[in-house]
């Protein structure tokens, strides 16, 4: 059997444990999306407690149930009434409000510009950003899986999560380094690898790989 097959046949697993896992996270998302398009349909104006009440308790069931530092729903400015940015969003051990800390209270950054806003409102489908240093809420890298919600034909904002590298890292490790394998997203850049020369973020010429295998419903491949 020619050695890239082999190689293939290794990889699949890995890139199975990824999809697995993203899939995993859109379920979830799908249910929140699905808690905003709800409200948004019984509200004439739509305001950020209206939401907040809405998507509460499925976020919190997702981040209960997967390994995650944060989640929640952002608005398109103009979705709300009462705010033009807001981002009905909890993260870090106590699940505490984003809105409701810090200089979110008075000064919300405009994440219009994120990549993980951006494109799947760009292109109308689920997106996974990263890893990237999100400075919008943790300072930390990490890796946001989105997806866009619409309302009457319009986007009314995202449904998201985020993943702390490291945790990802210490998910995927284990099935890499049986394969010898590394992670790669669609910019050609490190996600996890078993090789401890190429870290996160390091640029790679994916045609020096020899084997190659697509991580199902995600923009990473699995490359050895």
């Amino acid at each position: 059997m020619p050695t890239t097959v082999l190689q293939n046949q290794a990889l699949g697993p890995c890139a199975d444990v990824v999809a697995s896992y993203f899939a995993g996270l859109r379920d979830h998302l799908q249910g929140i999306r699905e808690c905003v398009v709800e409200v948004a349909g019984r509200n004439g104006l739509v305001t950020a407690d209206l939401v907040v009440d809405a998507v509460e308790a499925p976020t919190k069931t997702m981040l209960a149930e997967k390994p995650l530092l944060g989640g929640g729903f952002v608005a398109t400015p103009g979705f709300l009434s009462d705010h033009h940015l807001y981002l009905a969003w909890w993260q870090g051990d106590n699940r505490q409000l984003l809105a409701q800390s810090g200089p979110w209270e008075e000064a919300p950054v405009d994440y219009t510009r994120q990549e993980w806003y951006r494109a799947p409102a760009a292109s109308g489908e689920p997106h996974i950003a990263g890893p990237y240093v999100d400075y919008v809420c943790c300072d930390e890298y990490v890796l946001t899986a989105t997806m866009p919600v619409v309302v009457g034909g319009e986007l009314a904002g995202v449904v998201g999560a985020d993943t702390l590298l490291e945790v990802f890292e210490s998910l995927m490790l284990p099935t890499l380094e049986e394969a010898g394998g590394t992670l790669i997203n669609h910019h050609d850049r490190v996600v996890v690898s078993a090789d401890p020369r190429r870290p996160a973020g390091r640029l790679v010429e994916r045609s020096s790989y020899a084997a190659g295998v697509p991580c199902a419903g995600t923009p990473f491949t699995v490359v050895a």
